[in-house]
């Protein structure tokens, strides 16, 4: 009874596997939120801004979701941090990543930037196989396992006047998978440092048509240890900086559209459909994916070369006043 027991929750185990790989969810709004993929641009907008993202995808009879929050600032003179939390989800499975992140800019002229920053964080990994019944093996309901384990994350951007590239890496140790057979041996602390097990690159630019049109082509690369790498172009044109509207094309996935707005410079609302196809990982069915985005508080000036940026409240308003003050070259000055 125990080994059949055993095969059948092992056997549900291999089909919820491949989500258990410690990947941040695809999403399509990267061109808004590019925090949510290398932490270095935590704080790259100036202002702190708050996303939320949810995500259906119908696939293989499924229908898992992924939802994410991430909340990045400015901070000090020339310092980011933000945090943001992923959770993937369906039928008999779950996995819950959160991390915290510290990033940093320095000018390199006036301009041109260079970002980095380091993400901290841990995961949680779940199977819950309440929902798979079997009248001839008693206490299936109720087998359940969770594993957690930390993870960190490392990234790199330079940007010159309205081109940004980036470098990532999105998970930089590989765990243990949950082990159903010896549940005693799930811990939290066995880890593999494998900083490239996967690597997120990126290029953006953004093209002036006119004093009313933007275009925006954008182009990313995975390179995956645990599945194959897969690159993905996208080209968004905003118009007067309120509307957007653009479309995706994602290797062995396929096509997506995307629409949105911006509302009085405090909110945004964005709005992607992803089409089935018959590529490899098509949706059977139609994706959507949403996104809301809320600014919070003053917009802080760009860093210069040579100076750091004071903040200093002004009475009668709850906006604070920001300038410029020359860092220090000698003890001398």
């Amino acid at each position: 009874m125990k080994k059949q027991l055993f095969f059948l929750v092992f056997s549900a185990f291999l089909g919820v596997l491949p989500m258990f790989s410690q990947q941040i969810p695809l999403q399509n709004h990267y061109f808004l939120n590019p925090y949510i993929y290398n932490p270095a641009l935590a704080g790259s907008e100036n202002h702190a801004i708050m996303y939320v993202n949810y995500r259906q995808q119908f696939s293989n009879n499924d229908a898992p979701t992924n939802t994410s929050f991430t909340f990045n600032t400015p901070v000090a003179s020339s310092g980011g941090f933000g945090i943001s939390f992923f959770n993937t989800s369906w039928d008999t499975a779950s996995q819950s990543l959160a991390y915290f992140s510290f990033a940093r800019v320095i000018p390199l002229t006036e301009d041109q930037f260079f970002y980095f920053g380091i993400s901290g964080g841990f995961g949680l990994d779940r199977i819950e196989l309440k929902s798979i019944g079997s009248p001839g093996i008693p206490g299936l309901r109720s087998a359940e396992e969770s594993m957690a384990y930390a993870d960190a994350q490392l990234g790199f951007a330079y940007r010159w006047k309205d081109l940004q590239v980036g470098f990532a890496l999105p998970s930089m140790f590989d765990h243990q998978q949950i082990d159903l057979e010896n549940p005693d041996d799930n811990n939290f602390s066995s880890l593999d440092f494998d900083p490239f097990r996967g690597v997120f690159l990126s290029a953006s630019y953004m093209i002036p048509i006119n004093e009313s049109v933007e275009i925006q082509p954008q182009l990313l690369y995975r390179i995956n240890k645990d599945s194959s790498n897969q690159w993905e172009a996208a080209a968004i044109a905003h118009i007067k900086k309120q509307f957007w509207v653009g479309g995706i094309y994602r290797q062995e996935y396929g096509a997506a559209a995307i629409i949105g707005l911006r509302i009085r410079d405090i909110a945004s609302i964005s709005y992607s459909m992803e089409f089935p196809g018959s590529k490899i990982y098509s949706p059977e069915r139609n994706n959507h994916e949403i996104q809301l985005g809320i600014r919070i508080g003053a917009t802080r000036p760009t860093v210069k070369k040579g100076f750091k940026i004071i903040k200093e409240k002004q009475e009668g308003t709850p906006k604070p006043r920001y300038y410029y003050q020359p860092k220090r070259t000698s003890r001398s000055d």
